[in-house]
């Protein structure tokens, strides 16, 4: 009979949102996969109606024939930085794939990004004029982002997965 301590090293890791699912990639996996990957989307899009506010607010200044030329260079603009957002996210998973993180590893990175989270930047009432001189410019960022986002999460395996799977099969 195996002894407890053996069996215990044979458990898979719980990683960042996944937990253990990621080892048998049931159910649970892919709704908490699919619910993280919606949840980005519906905040992005949620924070792109300001953007898209303030675009409006800029575009009812301008000359009544200039609308529609200025709506389509906005969308080909929006289209170019989702796409390049893609490409931008796919970069970023190849080279966290290059050199995947091992579960521990995950949980720090994790800890802190979020420590990083709600700290206030005091020079921001200098820079604010030059983030409103750029406000057109806002909706194709945002749209970058979101593109950046897919390109992040709509992979087949995550990195901590990888990672993860790699510190089970080490000796």
């Amino acid at each position: 009979m195996a002894s407890r301590a053996s069996s215990d090293s044979a458990a898979p890791a719980k990683i960042p949102l996944l937990g253990t699912s990621w080892y048998r990639r049931g159910v649970g996996y892919w709704f908490r996969r699919v619910a993280a990957v919606g949840l980005q989307i519906v905040l992005a899009s949620l924070f792109g109606l300001i953007p898209v506010a303030m675009w409006r607010g800029v575009e009812s200044g301008l000359p009544t024939g200039w609308h529609r030329a200025v709506n389509i260079a906005m969308g080909v603009l929006g289209l170019v930085f989702l796409v390049r957002g893609w490409i931008t996210g796919q970069r970023i998973v190849r080279a966290k794939l290059a050199d995947p993180p091992t579960p521990e590893r995950a949980w720090v990175l994790r800890r802190q990004r979020r420590s990083g989270r709600g700290s206030a930047n005091p020079d921001f009432g200098r820079r604010g004029g030059r983030l409103l001189f750029f406000a057109p410019l806002f909706p194709p960022c945002v749209a970058w982002w979101i593109g950046m986002l897919c390109g992040v999460s709509w992979v087949r395996e995550l990195p901590s997965e990888v990672g993860a799977r790699n510190a089970l099969n080490r000796p």
